[in-house]
C-alpha cells in the first residue's frame, strides 16, 4: 500500500547532456512542489512555459510544465512533469530544490509504473510492458510491447478467467443449490465445459510461446569446419564485415556475433572457430567455445564446402551430429554454388533440411532469409502488428501450470465425478491466473454468484 505522506520524484531521461530533461513527481505533495518550484499550479493537462524556481526564489531554468491532478494520471495521484534543458547540473539542483521539501524523496527504479499498477491505472501485465517496450530489440518486439501496454495480453487472460469465473459460478450453484431444479446436464455439460477451458487455453499458450521469441534475439550459431564460409556467411545475412575472412585455417578463434532484423525479428548470429582437431592451444579453445554456443543455439547453421567429395561431405555430417543433442535443430547449408564442381549428395541428405547458397556472390541468401522466417513462423504468427502481444517467461510458466491441473481436472471428474474437487481446481487456476494480471478476485466472484443468479435476494 502507498504511503499518504509519500511523494517521490525523479529524473526521466538519462544522466548525460542533452537537449530536453524531464523529471518527474507524483504523491499528494506535488501540488506543494508545484507552488515551491513554479510558483503557481499550472493549468491542468495543457503544457504551460514557465520559469523553474528554487525554494529562494531563483530562477534555475525555464521549461515546459505539466500538471495532472489524480486521479486522472499515470500514477493515478497528482502528478507533475517539468521539462527544462538537458544539462545534468540544472536538473540535479532542480531536484535538490524539490528533495529540501520535507516527505519528497527520491523514487526506487520503476516505481512510478508500480503505483500506476498499486492504484488501479494498469494491470501487472501492462507493468511489465513498459520495461518491455523501453528495451525492445526488433521492430515486431516494439509493436507486442505496446499492444501489451494497450491491454491485449491483458484482455487474452482475462477472457479465460471469466470462462473459469462463469463455469464456477454453475458449480457452486449446483453444489449449494443441488436440491433445486437445474439445466445443468451433470456429466456431459460439465465436460464439454471443460474442454472448451481446455482448448482456449492452449490457443493463448501457443501465442505466448511464439511471442516469447521476441523478448531475446533468436541465436543463429553458423559453425562448421574451417574455411567452410562460416565467417563469410555471417557477412553477407548482417550485410556487414563483422567477420575477417581469409584463406587460413583457423582464422577465426573467438566467437564473434552480428545482430540481424529480418522482417522485424531480431537475429543473433553467432560466428564461431572452424571444428576440427588441432594442436593450437587457442584454436582449441575457440573450438571449446563454439561447442557450447551450439549446444545453446534457437537454431544451427551447419556449412559444408559444396566442392568437397561425398565421402567428405558424409564424414563431415556424421561427424557433427555425434556430439549434439537430438533436440537442436540444424540447417545444412552447401556452400559455393558458384563454382564449376559444386555438388551436394542428394541421396544422403535428400531427407535432410539443407539449402544451397554462394557467399561469394549472395546466391540464396535471401532464400536463406526467408527460410529462417519459416523455421519460426514469423509471417504465419506475426503478419498482423494489431493482433500480437509480448509474453515472459513467468506468464507461460503460469498458463502451463494451469493447462496440466485443468487436464488433471477432466481426468479425476471422468474417473469420480467428484464436483466439489472440480470447483476446488478451478479455483485453484482461477488463483494462478491472477498472478498474471496481479488481480484478486474471490470477492469479486461472490459478487458475480449474487448478481448474476439472483441467490438469496
Amino acid at each position: 500500500m502507498i504511503l499518504k505522506n509519500d511523494t517521490i520524484v525523479s529524473r526521466v531521461t538519462p544522466l548525460i547532456r542533452c537537449n530536453i530533461g524531464i523529471i518527474r513527481i507524483s504523491g499528494p505533495l506535488t501540488s506543494k512542489v508545484s507552488i515551491k518550484i513554479l510558483g503557481k499550479i499550472p493549468l491542468e493537462r495543457h503544457a504551460s512555459y514557465l520559469p523553474f524556481f528554487d525554494i529562494k526564489g531563483k530562477i534555475l531554468d525555464h521549461g515546459i510544465a505539466l500538471w495532472f491532478p489524480g486521479p486522472h494520471s499515470f500514477t493515478g495521484e497528482d502528478s507533475l512533469e517539468l521539462q527544462g534543458h538537458g544539462n545534468p547540473i540544472i536538473l540535479n539542483l532542480i531536484i535538490s530544490n524539490i528533495l529540501s521539501i520535507p516527505n519528497i524523496r527520491l523514487s526506487r527504479p520503476g516505481e512510478f509504473s508500480e503505483r500506476a499498477f498499486l492504484n488501479g491505472k494498469i494491470d501487472l501485465i501492462q507493468a511489465e510492458s513498459i520495461a518491455d517496450l523501453i528495451n525492445a530489440n526488433s521492430e515486431k518486439a516494439a509493436y507486442a510491447a505496446l499492444n501489451s501496454l494497450q491491454g491485449v495480453f491483458s484482455s487474452y487472460i482475462n477472457k479465460l478467467i471469466d470462462k473459469i469465473k462463469k463455469f464456477r459460478i454453475i458449480i457452486e450453484t449446483y453444489i449449494n443449490f443441488s436440491e433445486h431444479e437445474t439445466d445443468l446436464n451433470f456429466k456431459c455439460d460439465i465436460e464439454k465445459e471443460i474442454n472448451t477451458l481446455i482448448s482456449f487455453l492452449k490457443n493463448i499458450l501457443k501465442k505466448s510461446i511464439q511471442t516469447f521469441i521476441l523478448h531475446e534475439s533468436i541465436k543463429i550459431v553458423i559453425c562448421g569446419a574451417p574455411n567452410s564460409g562460416k565467417s563469410s556467411l555471417l557477412n553477407s545475412l548482417s550485410k556487414t564485415n563483422r567477420a575477417i575472412v581469409t584463406n587460413i585455417p583457423g582464422t577465426t578463434r573467438d566467437i564473434i556475433y552480428a545482430n540481424v532484423d529480418i522482417k522485424g525479428i531480431s537475429f543473433n548470429l553467432v560466428d564461431t572457430a572452424g571444428l576440427r582437431l588441432t594442436e593450437d592451444l587457442i584454436e582449441r579453445i575457440g573450438i571449446q567455445l563454439a561447442w557450447k554456443e551450439i549446444n545453446s543455439a534457437d537454431h544451427v547453421f551447419f556449412i559444408i564446402d559444396g566442392t568437397s567429395t561425398f565421402h567428405d561431405q558424409i564424414k563431415n555430417y556424421t561427424n557433427f551430429t555425434k556430439f549434439i543433442s537430438n533436440e537442436i535443430n540444424v540447417t545444412i547449408i552447401f556452400n559455393k554454388l558458384d563454382l564449376d564442381n559444386f555438388r551436394v549428395n542428394f541421396e544422403y541428405f535428400k531427407n535432410k533440411n539443407y539449402m544451397s547458397v554462394s557467399v561469394l556472390t549472395n546466391q540464396g541468401i535471401e532464400k536463406l532469409r526467408d527460410h529462417l522466417c519459416n523455421i519460426f513462423k514469423i509471417d504465419e504468427f506475426f503478419s498482423n502488428n494489431e493482433n500480437i502481444f509480448l509474453a515472459r517467461q513467468r506468464h507461460i510458466n503460469i498458463l502451463k501450470e494451469v493447462l496440466n491441473h485443468i487436464r488433471k481436472s477432466k481426468k479425476y471428474w471422468k474417473n469420480f465425478f467428484n464436483i466439489e474437487l472440480l470447483a476446488e481446481d478451478l479455483r485453484i487456476c482461477q488463483d494462478k491466473l491472477n498472478l498474471i494480471t496481479g488481480s484478486y478476485t474471490t470477492d469479486q466472484l461472490l459478487t458475480d454468484i449474487f448478481s448474476s443468479f439472483c441467490i438469496g435476494k
